[in-house]
């Protein structure tokens, strides 16, 4: 299936929910750079929120090209080896923050740049969710064991994409929002389902 390019991914981060029926509930954070930190009510908070005992603002995750980079704001290691400056990262590398907040990283498919990061300490976003998709230009959730979310019963892939600035969503297959059958492409909007034939996922911004 081809890749439809995403156009002008947002430096900002921007926060969706997803609740896949049969698979779970994933933060999808999409742009190019995204602040990891604890839970705060300041403006300048993370893009991505941990409720545990870390900085406010300590580690940053950014795609250059199509290198992910991090960048350490306070104590992180990689791979057990502390990172005292920028670090480039390799799918399958492992993050800590703080000695307590431990991630592992992944790019599962070479069709996108977009990571997945999943938890490996018993630390969780403030939202309950199975996992974190950071969405630089496509997110695939589908049947293939390298899409972003395993979807094991689905017949074919839902891809979700970045077009001027709005969350758009395609497949193959024969898809629904809110009921409207989609012909090509379709923006998604906070509290749209997206259905098919054992399909089914809800997405709100966060």
């Amino acid at each position: 299936m081809q890749i439809e390019t995403s156009m002008n991914p947002p430096e900002n981060c921007r926060n969706y929910m997803m609740w896949i029926d049969g698979v779970g509930a994933w933060q999808l954070a999409v742009g190019t750079t995204f602040v990891l930190g604890a839970e705060s009510s300041e403006e300048k908070a993370a893009d991505i929120s941990f409720l545990a005992n870390i900085s406010r603002r300590h580690a940053t995750l950014s795609l250059r090209g199509r290198d992910w980079l991090l960048s350490p704001h306070q104590s992180t290691t990689v791979c057990g080896k502390t990172a005292e400056s920028k670090v480039l990262l390799q799918s399958g590398d492992s993050i800590c923050l703080a000695k307590r907040v431990q991630l592992g990283f992944r790019v599962p498919s070479e069709l996108s740049s977009s990571a997945v990061l999943d938890f490996e300490s018993d630390h969780r976003p403030t939202h309950s969710v199975d996992g974190i998709i950071l969405m630089t230009d496509h997110c695939l959730l589908g049947p293939r064991r390298d899409d972003h979310v395993y979807c094991s019963d689905w017949p074919d892939r839902v891809i979700l994409f970045q077009k001027s600035g709005k969350l758009m969503c395609r497949s193959r297959s024969p898809v629904a929002v809110d009921g409207k059958a989609i012909r090509d492409s379709t923006t998604l909007e906070h509290g749209n389902v997206v259905s098919g034939e054992n399909i089914r996922f809800r997405i709100e911004e966060i």
